[in-house]
């Protein structure tokens, strides 16, 4: 009779030799199925990316500028300028006082001073206003001062 232990190692035997052979199978089996597979496969083809698309707005009713809502800018339409005539407040303009030297005469206009051919601004109730000094005459205490190209003589006042 044979032991246990003898049909043990038989059993064992046998079933390693199965596994090897099931095992060499399958390999073949799924190397000619991943090469079916490679070959019948399509090649990735990237899908195209959306691309944004904006359309600028010829009119107002056709849209407006979210950020900008009052702004014309995007309807090509440009702010007409209104005809209004710059006016310079001369009238506001009066010599306070002449001194300084005959050499170097000096004009109190407002309240800046000025000499004979110097620019500067000076304060009225319109706001600044740019003037030139082109001649102070002491003896007879004038001054003639240029405003936006308009020349106008300056007297004290008695």
């Amino acid at each position: 009779m044979r032991t246990p232990q003898l049909n043990l190692r038989a059993t064992f035997a046998n079933v390693a030799i199965l596994t090897l052979l099931v095992g060499q199978c399958a390999t073949n089996a799924a190397s000619t199925n991943s090469a079916a597979t490679f070959a019948t496969q399509p090649p990735f083809i990237e899908p195209a990316v959306p691309q944004s698309t904006f359309t600028q707005p010829k009119r107002r009713e056709e849209g407006r500028d979210p950020f900008f809502p009052k702004s014309i800018r995007p309807y090509g339409e440009e702010a007409k300028p209104k005809n209004v005539p710059v006016v310079t407040p001369i009238a506001e303009l009066s010599l306070k006082g002449i001194s300084g030297t005959p050499e170097q005469p000096l004009a109190i206009i407002n309240t800046t001073t000025f000499t004979a051919g110097e620019e500067g601004d000076v304060l009225t109730r319109a706001g600044k206003i740019r003037i030139r000094c082109v001649e102070i005459r002491m003896s007879e205490g004038t001054v003639l001062v240029q405003v936006g190209g308009q020349s106008r003589e300056l007297r004290l006042a008695k």
